[in-house]
């Protein structure tokens, strides 16, 4: 994802490209304000039921129709952990209890998040069905997994086809 900004969001001057802190980025020549792009900030929840992984079905681009963990953004007043109760609620209607912290990924594929925190977790309540941008929500065994999209998803599922994830 690029980001761009031509207008200082403090007081509206025309941006143009300056050397700050060591990089090139927009400066306001007005206000003399550099502008920092932060980085989009992901959740994704890996969760196992009776040797099966939990995984859902893209509903949109990118990686339209094939599988992953539930994920999704965090928001910029909401703490990971809560960002991944809440995506895993909104994507696969399962209640779950956020476990140990897997991994954190920097930015290796075409999704749209910059960093990924993963989590393991557990099933508190809810019967899985798909809800807000998956298709469809399944569980599956380590030798039956669906065409995977993303490098979390592709790397904690391998590991733990492997045994070697601890959940």
């Amino acid at each position: 994802m690029t980001r761009i900004a031509n207008y200082c969001a403090i007081c509206g001057g025309l941006l143009v490209s300056r050397n700050t802190a060591g990089r090139m980025r927009p400066f306001c020549q007005r206000c003399e304000t550099p502008v920092y792009f932060d980085p989009k900030v992901a959740v994704a929840v890996f969760i196992t039921r009776a040797g099966r992984v939990l995984l859902i079905q893209r509903a949109a681009d990118p990686g339209k129709g094939k599988w992953a963990l539930p994920a999704g953004f965090v928001d910029y007043d909401e703490a990971p952990e809560a960002a991944a109760i809440r995506e895993t609620r909104e994507e696969t209607n399962l209640q779950v209890h956020i476990g140990k912290l897997l991994a954190v990924f920097p930015k290796r594929d075409q999704g749209l998040a910059d960093i990924v925190i993963a989590y393991a977790a557990e099933v508190l309540a809810g019967e899985a069905r798909a809800g807000d941008d998956a298709a469809a929500v399944g569980w599956f065994a380590p030798n039956d997994l669906p065409p995977l999209v993303f490098t979390p998803s592709i790397t904690l599922t391998g590991l733990w086809r492997q045994g070697k994830l601890e959940l």
